[in-house]
């Protein structure tokens, strides 16, 4: 179970170069399926970035999720740190808040936090609880501006 102690706990800073080619994987991944020919050229050709208003080669909404699996420790990491069961683990969700553009050579510095940690009573089982760990991550580009928040749930059944 996640320990509780660790609320308020902020992990080491982490620093990701973002990588042109990791958005275009990335953007592909998240697009359809059966049409590939529908994938937003922002996220892989500078000229159409530009074109679109943004400095370079920009990441998809949702890039930050995988942000935590490309830098030193991951999500292994962080798993190990609260002590939550690997086995109980669920993803609950992920929000976003964007302040600025975040384009392909950038280089990002993270400080992630435990911003909440709370049990829920199972609706379908009373007096049984899921633990819920929040995890708030500031991302600064190699200028340090505030370029997005992000903020993960995780759940332990």
């Amino acid at each position: 179970m996640a320990d509780k102690s660790k609320l308020g706990y902020e992990f080491p800073v982490r620093i990701l170069a973002v990588e042109k080619g990791k958005i275009a994987e990335f953007a592909m991944a998240v697009s359809q399926k059966d049409s590939p020919e529908k994938l937003n050229p922002i996220y892989a050709d500078a000229g159409a970035a530009k074109k679109a208003g943004y400095p370079g080669i920009v990441i998809p909404p949702t890039f930050p999720t995988c942000l935590m699996f490309w830098t030193q420790g991951g999500l292994m990491g962080v798993v190990n740190s609260l002590g939550i069961n690997l086995g109980r683990l669920l993803h609950g969700e992920e929000e976003y808040e964007y302040f600025g553009s975040v384009c392909a050579d950038d280089v990002l510095t993270g400080k992630m936090r435990v911003a909440d940690m709370y049990d829920k009573e199972k609706k379908d089982k009373p007096g049984k609880f899921m633990k819920f760990t929040v995890l708030e991550t500031e991302m600064r580009n190699q200028r340090g501006e505030l370029v997005l928040k992000a903020r993960s749930t995780l759940l332990e059944r």
